[in-house]
């Protein structure tokens, strides 16, 4: 039998008239997947030909895990999508309890004076945290009586002040107020006095 050429127009009345898809598949997710875990266990076997009977096993179980795999991108994706929707959202308002005590004076307001006065009062009540938080204030308005920031670091309130001559000492205050060792009520008293030492 000899072969000969192909009559392309043949070729095409016969694809019409009996109406063959001529489109090429494309594979979906699952059929890379599979793909992948075949490639996978033909390298198995190709290294390891004892593992015949694992392999066999493993490769009839592809389409479950490929399956699971789905599940678990599916399920991180709407975590993800949430996580996000939330962020933009904001924080959950919170009902405020409103404890009776003395006024809240803003920081700007309260001053050098203002400021050690506070921290005594919250060294009396036995808040060292909320005694360190006045002295820091009181370090800030030390430095800069009409314009701090709430949201600066020591390390900016000395730049924006001029004064990074007082970085050790400001390192030590940082120490004290975020370090893991909670100091005394006298350690802030002491550390008070230095810095006046210091901020006469």
């Amino acid at each position: 039998m000899m072969a000969g050429r192909a009559d392309p127009a043949f070729v095409r009345r016969v694809l019409e008239e009996t109406g063959v898809d001529q489109t090429v598949a494309t594979p979906g997710w699952s059929g890379y997947a599979e793909a992948v875990a075949e490639a996978a266990f033909a390298w198995l076997h190709a290294r390891f030909p004892a593992a015949e009977t694992l392999t066999s096993l493993a490769r009839g179980m592809a389409p479950v895990v490929a399956v699971v795999a789905g599940i678990a991108a599916l399920v991180l994706l709407y975590l993800l999508i949430r996580s996000v929707l939330r962020r933009r959202r904001g924080p959950a308002p919170v009902a405020a309890t409103v404890k009776p005590g003395p006024a809240i004076v803003p920081e700007i307001q309260r001053g050098r004076l203002g400021w050690k006065m506070e921290m005594d009062r919250r060294l009396a009540a036995g808040d060292v945290a909320g005694a360190l938080e006045a002295l820091w204030w009181w370090f800030a308005h030390s430095l800069c009586p009409a314009a701090v920031d709430r949201s600066w670091t020591s390390q900016e309130l000395l730049a924006r002040c001029g004064r990074l001559d007082l970085a050790a000492p400001a390192r030590a205050l940082d120490r004290l107020i975020y370090g893991s060792d909670r100091p005394t009520a006298d350690a802030v008293r002491r550390f008070l006095s230095r810095l006046e030492g210091l901020l006469p």
